[in-house]
């Protein structure tokens, strides 16, 4: 997916693998760690790179959602030469979470498609999978000695909007949005009366 248009029709797509999904465990299946050299003092920066994939047999109650890492850690010059690109490679983190999803399908409605679930992986299935890519980065960053790396925040593009009548109808999301609202009275799950 590499449009706003095409990562829309995924998310409308993985919709109703949302509403029948629930995450029941996530796991780690593989790490590969490469470290170069002692990164000297300076500026350091990182390239990530994920694939996810679902993997999922027809008349299961489950799906599982792979996603492999690889995370490319280098530090760069203060003035780079002339014949290289001014950066060299001082770690690989190679990773594959895998992640156990529930899949309760309401009595009367079709098991999900190879499509749909796809457009999950890509969508909310990989947003779901992310924190703890982060947090498995982060810690092994820090346990190689080298300055803990903090794995920016995973944005998916704002779809544009789309011909369909169902976005026409319900008008943008810019226009649902509201304002939080601050619960009354502690932490009990209850929503507030003033809560629409």
């Amino acid at each position: 997916m590499t449009d706003n248009e095409d990562l829309g029709a995924a998310q409308r797509r993985a919709a109703r693998v949302a509403a029948m999904a629930d995450l029941r465990d996530i796991r780690l299946f593989r790490a590969v760690v490469e470290f170069d050299h002692f990164p000297q003092v300076g500026t350091m920066s990182w390239d990530l790179e994920m694939t996810p994939v679902v993997r999922y047999e027809t008349g299961d109650d489950f799906f599982v959602l792979d996603v492999d890492y690889a995370v490319k850690i280098e530090e760069g010059e203060d003035e780079p030469s002339g014949d290289e690109e001014g950066s060299k490679q001082v770690a690989m983190l190679e990773f594959k979470l895998a992640a156990l999803y529930s899949l309760e399908v309401p009595s009367g409605k079709p098991v999900p498609t190879s499509d749909e679930l796809e457009a999950y992986a890509k969508t909310a299935g990989t947003l779901a999978v992310y924190p703890y890519a982060r947090e498995f980065a982060q810690n092994l960053t820090a346990r190689m000695g080298i300055p803990p790396l903090t794995l920016s925040t995973l944005r998916l593009p704002y779809p544009e909007a789309s011909p369909s009548a169902d976005l026409e109808s319900s008008g943008s999301a810019e226009t649902r949005k509201r304002p939080p609202v601050r619960r009354k009275g502690g932490s009990g799950s209850k929503a507030p009366d003033d809560m629409d």
